[in-house]
């Protein structure tokens, strides 16, 4: 791959300052997935630009795991919300992506002709394996635009580039390519280069603004040139903050020429090189790209904040007095006069709304800790409410802001500089503060301490910037701390209190062997055949690997690769779960991606082995990693010799490479690895029964199952446990560990159990392998939700027991019936559309199958045995693209929360969230669908929504 010289810019030199905290510096093995990477740092900057294409050309992870994460809002095009994807698979890799690419910038652009740019985004394996995408790019752009060119062609290099890859696209499988893509207009193709492993966030942010600088400013004349034109840097309106800016730039004249880039059209960054002034509102991010255009086009700037009053009053004077210089010098003060009768108005007016929160405000304490620099805007406009600022952080600042922080607070105020979970807590113990304003990483972490907490990153839904702003900024903190539910959680519990808790009291055994022996060579099952994945359904392996290991009480998860990875993977637990997920990273840089990680993965195992003293510590490979090619089983036999003293903690290894599979089997690759690593041989534990819960599983529908083998007086090894994990009680231990998982010390038993029982197909092959090893029976279930299913399982587990179906389950079962008889009015005939991980589309498309619904479609997110029997004859692998044509004239669409984009388009309103992520509703990982009890919950809630759709459906009628 072609290095641009923009990689080699000053801006971009990663030379850590001397004497900076700990913040300011380079993340070392072992750490930094409170970061992310130079490929998320630039996508902040670019994906904001509405009207464009943002292609990823990488494996699943980085677009999986981060499509459609942030809160930047659009009052025009949707398009940038839409996942576009190369979904490099294990053939890309080892033979090339370039080809695929090129077919898939042309398909694109015939397909989503509004599209007015393409941007086509690097990551760390097609970095590693050399796609030029520099040159597929230049080509793809002369193919779609050559009715544009004048017959001229372009450059000689272009040209060349250009006819290389064609006479590739033209090998047959590209048939029909010749003919031009219908577009109206010339369409530029961008490339993005910026993987993940050259540097942290802002690295990324500040090489997309010599991106724009480079290939965007400066190539077309505004059709409209006011008096008093600016552009504003490092605004990327996250929850509407620029639509609470603008009224006040239009009662001033002033022209938002180009914003960079909340609620941009591509044409309108073209023209940014004519405006008068430049005003960055966030500093860190874009200052590059303004000291350019100050170079070139002789424009002067300013950085401003528009969070709180006195900044924004202060922003608005600085403009006018540059913008009157600009125009006719400083001694005509015709824009300073305009601000300042506005800045009267407004002020008195926003001073007299604010005034009945400052009264409840006044004298709270906060903790502020955010992503850059809204960390010292917000520090004034907390002021201005009465809040005192017991101690401020932020992850991707500068010496410079940490003293620019430490000026504007209390001189005893802390500068947090260890932004670790341990960190964090520390601090929040040590100032025992009233409220947290911070990112939505901290939230979870946050809440867990009983705290409220206000999220001010991107995660928002309320615009804080301007005066209108400051009013719902005062309003959500007095909703958050005032609010009456903290003085019901701190009262002591009733056991706490005495006399308080007076008042409270055989086809399963063959399923292995029937699923793994399923030929699959003659599936009707289609895959699907576009040339890009567009809104993944999918998510990483290592994903997979990572809730798997959250499962065991103080295992320590850690990925190799870069660090950009693990952050992703946190961020999409975080937000299902709604909890803080530790996870650690060996932080792959570009030297150790060229020369090896090797080094790498031992240095990490050995930093967090003595800095966090896990009982065990599971790894798991990244695209990065698989492609260079690491031995990790090597590298773990020589960190064990290298390192004696180290030998009581187990290192437990699964290849959750991108390319291969989804979350399912990079879960199934970790329990299988946790279970051969660990489990040992011996004498018969009487009553003791391994159950192995599948990825799809709930935390409540593990606990569930364990109740339920309890219930036989069996004694259940659950492996992993994410029941007292990842479930949301508050009093959990944060950690960097895992915690409230099986204890490591219980895993050996695993061999000396006397069945074992597995919840999901995709874990047949752990369970046999206990089998082959240990002898220990196995019976699998693809699914225990649904009347037959679970009397299959109270079957199996009678006869494991050699009880009797105890009385409870019994009762529980009539429930059920009764529950379905109640419901099927609300069932038949209905028509369902489903996108799931392999497993968990068996469950859900055979429970409502058998309830009487027709399953129009199911959609698996990989190609998996035991497709093949599903209920519908309509089965295929695909992406939520795909569920937009797929799902047409279905009643009820079965999603993840990425779905909500297809329901919409559909005009589908029943849309029942299920598999992961789930973050638009609040309780998925509390809801419980298994055994009779689940299975009623799941009837009811399936037909409250059929039950609900059907009466707006009426209420339209009748009007």
């Amino acid at each position: 791959m072609a290095r641009p010289d923009y990689y080699d810019a000053p801006e971009c030199d990663t030379h850590q300052e001397k004497g900076a905290p700990k913040f300011c510096k380079k993340s070392e093995p072992g750490e930094g997935t409170e970061r992310s990477c130079a490929y998320d740092g630039a996508r902040v900057v670019l994906m904001p630009v509405t009207d464009v294409i943002h292609l990823v050309h990488g494996p699943i992870a980085c677009a999986g795991n981060s499509w459609d994460n942030r809160g930047a809002r659009s009052s025009g095009s949707q398009l940038y919300r839409r996942g576009f994807t190369m979904e490099m698979l294990e053939n890309d890799v080892v033979f090339g992506g370039e080809k695929k690419l090129y077919r898939a910038i042309l398909d694109l652009a015939e397909r989503y002709p509004e599209a007015r740019a393409i941007f086509v985004y690097a990551t760390c394996v097609t970095a590693m394996t050399g796609d030029d995408i520099e040159a597929v790019c230049k080509a793809a752009q002369e193919f779609i635009n050559k009715d544009f060119c004048s017959g001229q062609g372009g450059d000689e290099e272009a040209t060349q580039a250009y006819a290389e890859v064609r006479r590739g696209a033209s090998d047959g499988a590209n048939a029909g390519m010749d003919e031009k893509p219908p577009l109206r207009v010339p369409v530029p193709v961008i490339p993005v280069n910026t993987p993940g492993f050259i540097g942290d966030k802002n690295i990324g942010n500040r090489l997309a603004g010599e991106i724009l600088f480079k290939r965007v400013i400066g190539t077309a004349e505004p059709p409209i040139l006011g008096e008093y034109p600016i552009n504003l840097i490092g605004e990327y309106n996250i929850a509407g903050d620029l639509w609470g800016m603008q009224p006040l730039f239009d009662r001033l004249g002033i022209q938002i020429l180009s914003c960079f880039s909340g609620d941009a059209k591509f044409e309108e960054l073209r023209y940014a090189h004519r405006a008068k002034l430049n005003v960055i509102i966030c500093s860190k991010s874009l200052t590059n790209l303004a000291k350019k255009m100050q170079k070139n086009y002789g424009m002067p700037y300013l950085e401003e904040s528009f969070y709180g009053m006195t900044d924004t009053a202060k922003a608005l004077r600085d403009i006018a007095r540059e913008l009157d210089d600009a125009v006719g010098g400083l001694e005509k003060r015709i824009m300073q006069d305009r601000v300042e009768r506005l800045l009267e108005e407004e002020e008195a007016k926003c001073r007299e709304r604010i005034s009945p929160y400052r009264a409840r405000l006044e004298g709270k304490r906060a903790v502020l800790f955010t992503g850059g620099v809204k960390t010292w805007s917000m520090v004034n406009a907390l002021r201005e409410l009465g809040v005192e600022i017991l101690a401020a952080g932020t992850q991707n600042s500068t010496l410079e802001d940490f003293y620019r922080m430490k000026s504007l607070m209390h001189k005893d105020a802390r500068i947090i500089e260890d932004t670790s979970t341990a960190g964090l807590l520390g601090v929040m113990r040590e100032k025992m503060p009233d409220l947290i304003v911070a990112g939505g990483k901290t939230k979870f972490l946050a809440l867990k301490t009983k705290t409220p907490f206000l999220d001010i990153n991107h995660g928002r839904s309320h615009p804080y910037a301007g005066y209108e702003g400051m009013v719902t900024f005062a309003k959500q903190l007095d909703l958050t701390v005032n609010n009456p539910i903290w003085p019901v959680l701190n009262r002591p519990a009733p056991w706490e209190k005495e006399g308080g808790i007076a008042a409270e009291a055989e086809q399963a055994a063959s399923h292995a062997e029937a699923f793994l022996a399923e030929d699959i060579s003659a599936s009707r099952v289609a895959v699907s055949t576009k040339k890009a994945t567009v809104n993944p359904q999918k998510n990483s392996p290592a994903l997979g690997a990572t809730l798997a290991y959250l499962g065991i009480d103080s295992m320590l998860g850690l990925l190799h690769g870069a660090q950009g990875c693990s952050t992703f993977i946190r961020l999409q637990l975080s937000r299902h779960f709604k909890e803080s997920i530790p996870l650690n990273c060996t932080a792959m840089s570009e030297d150790t991606a060229i020369f090896g990680g090797w080094e790498n993965l031992k240095k990490g195992l050995k930093r967090v082995i003595e800095k966090f003293h896990p009982a065990v510590v599971g790894v798991m490979t990244s695209g990065l990693t698989e492609t260079m090619g690491d031995d990790v089983r090597s590298a773990i036999v020589h960190f064990r010799k290298e390192n004696p003293d180290h030998d009581a903690v187990p290192v437990v290894w699964a290849s959750t490479p991108d390319y291969c599979g989804s979350l399912q089997e990079g879960y199934a690759a970790a329990v299988e690895g946790i279970l051969c690593s660990l489990a040992e041989g011996g004498e018969t534990i009487p009553g003791q029964v391994n159950l192995i819960p599948g990825a799809h599983l709930t935390p409540a529908d593990v606990e569930e199952l364990k109740e339920l083998v309890e219930s036989f007086g069996l004694v259940p090894l659950t492996v992993p446990d994410i029941s007292n994990a990842v479930d949301g009680h508050i009093d959990a231990e944060v950690s960097p560990l895992a915690t409230g998982g099986i204890p490591v010390s219980e895993i050996p038993k695993a061999g000396r159990s006397l069945a074992t029982i597995y919840v999901g197909d995709s874990l047949a092959k752990a369970a046999v392998a206990l089998r082959e090893r240990f002898g220990i029976p196995a019976y699998g279930f693809t699914s225990v939700t649904g009347l037959s299913e679970v009397d299959r399982l109270m079957a199996t587990l009678s006869e494991i027991s050699g009880r009797p179906v105890p009385e409870k389950h019994l009762r529980w079962r009539s429930r059920l019936m009764d529950a379905m008889v109640d419901s099927h009015y609300q069932f038949g005939t209905k028509k369902v559309a489903l996108a799931l991980e392999a497993d968990h589309l068996k469950a859900l498309s055979r429970f409502l199958d058998g309830m009487g619904c027709e399953i129009t479609a199911a959609l698996s997110a990989t190609r998996t045995r035991g497709l093949d029997s599903l209920p519908s004859g309509n089965v295929f692998v695909g992406d939520l693209e795909d569920l937009e044509t797929a799902g047409k004239g279905a009643d009820l669409l079965v999603a993840n929360s990425n779905g909500r984009q297809a329901a919409a388009k559909l005009g589908i309103k029943a849309h029942l969230r299920a598999g992961l992520p789930v973050f638009d509703r609040l309780g998925a990982h509390q809801k419980v669908w298994v055994g009779y009890r689940g299975t009623l919950n799941l009837v009811f809630e399936v037909a409250n929504l059929f039950q609900a759709n059907a009466n707006e459906a009426q209420k339209l009628a009748h009007n």
